[in-house]
């Protein structure tokens, strides 16, 4: 059963000042994590543990997603949690071929690292520095890599490039979400202040494992009363609302869908659903214009995509016990250049295919969602820093579950 999400917030939701007591190390709890950080101000520091067990040199069909006990990622945003302007992927390895580092509106693929990092250490200190005109990183002062925001690369692939390089360098980034850094500490060091040292060795915390994130977690006793929930928790349980009806204009209604940036939004589309072998879960996808462009469907026999996939479920999947109720992570990932869809249960991905040409086009325009030949019982994470719902979309669908 999904739980309420708590937000992991190190500052105040509605406020570009940060939070004093993050100039010292502050440990990343989860794989989701937001703080309010103007990165013009400060440089953000990350402390990082290499992995003991790693391989720099996997196949590349391993790569399809990234290797998440070495890859960390930043998400930047200016002036509210709908807007993001940057994502920052970078590891704590070197590997043979360069999928070391990229910025998402700067660089048309990863970069690779001059060296490795801390020379091999396994505690490693990385530095974020962003100028007017540039931004730099480095791993215990060794320079690893360097962006003028005027240079950003030219790609067919990725429309945009390079004026959303020039973008991210004009913005006025003042908030950050952190993924796939649960047991990493970050600090902010003022430009031109002191650093405060920690008063206890990270080393002494124990770290925690990293694995493909799910943000349901249980609701904190501090969000027992109603007015700490109303502070805390920024995602809601909503039901699967069907838009297949009358009043929805048979999926054609807007009032119906949800506003999501799935392919670059930091979270996906998560839902708790009965799993059948006939009768499909199923999300209708639509571009900004709110114009469909196609539907992900799929069931204990198969798996749909409309115009780009029809296959079969692996057996994974067909294992699933008929008719139980399962919670189910949809997503889309543009990595290199490819747009990779996947299914996952509980944190393992249990199916994913990778789209190119015109299916990775179409696709990558996805930025709302619905639900339909779906019931009441079935639910999803409704956030509400990042998505935004149709006056159809609400605990009842506007009055339809209403005899639950």
């Amino acid at each position: 059963m999904l739980a309420l999400l708590i937000v992991g917030a190190l500052g105040t939701a509605f406020s570009a000042v940060i939070d004093p007591t993050l100039t010292e190390w502050r440990l990343l709890e989860t794989d989701h994590e937001q703080v309010m950080f103007p990165i013009r101000d400060y440089i953000l520091e990350v402390k990082a543990f290499r992995p003991d067990v790693y391989d720099t040199n996997p196949l590349y069909t391993e790569l399809f997603k990234t290797d998440k006990p070495t890859t960390m990622m930043a998400l930047l945003f200016a002036g509210n949690w709908n807007k993001q302007v940057g994502r920052l992927v970078w590891n704590n390895i070197k590997y043979v071929r360069p999928y070391d580092i990229a910025i998402e509106e700067c660089d048309a693929r990863y970069q690779a690292y001059p060296v490795f990092p801390a020379n091999g250490e396994k505690e490693q200190i990385w530095a974020w520095n962003f100028f007017e005109d540039h931004v730099e990183l480095t791993c215990n002062g060794v320079m690893m890599y360097e962006q003028n925001f005027d240079e950003g690369d030219v790609n067919p692939r990725k429309p945009g490039l390079p004026e959303k390089c020039r973008a991210l360098g004009d913005a006025e980034v003042d908030r950050i979400t952190f993924k796939h850094m649960a047991g990493e500490y970050i600090r902010a060091v003022p430009k031109d202040g002191i650093i405060v040292e920690p008063t206890t060795s990270p080393l002494d915390v124990p770290t925690l494992p990293k694995e493909d994130e799910d943000f349901t977690t249980e609701p904190t006793e501090a969000a027992t009363e109603e007015e700490d929930l109303d502070d805390n928790i920024f995602a809601e349980i909503y039901p699967t609302c069907d838009c297949w009806t009358v009043e929805c204009g048979y999926c054609s209604n807007l009032e119906c869908t949800v506003q999501h940036d799935i392919v670059n939004s930091p979270i996906d589309i998560q839902v708790t659903s009965e799993v059948h072998w006939r009768e499909m879960n199923s999300i209708m996808l639509y571009d900004e214009e709110g114009d469909a462009i196609g539907s992900f469907q799929w069931s204990l026999k198969g798996i749909l995509l409309t115009g780009c996939v029809n296959c079969q479920t692996p057996p994974a999947i067909r294992n699933i016990q008929p008719g139980s109720q399962a919670s189910w992570v949809f997503s889309m990932t543009q990595e290199n250049e490819a747009l990779v869809v996947r299914i996952s249960i509980l944190g393992e991905v249990l199916w994913e295919q990778e789209l190119i040409g015109e299916c990775a086009e179409r696709y990558g325009k996805a930025d709302r969602f619905a639900f339909f030949d779906s019931t009441c019982e079935g639910k999803f994470i409704f956030v509400k820093s990042l998505m935004v719902a149709g006056d159809r979309i609400t605990a009842d669908c506007a009055g339809a579950c209403n005899g639950e």
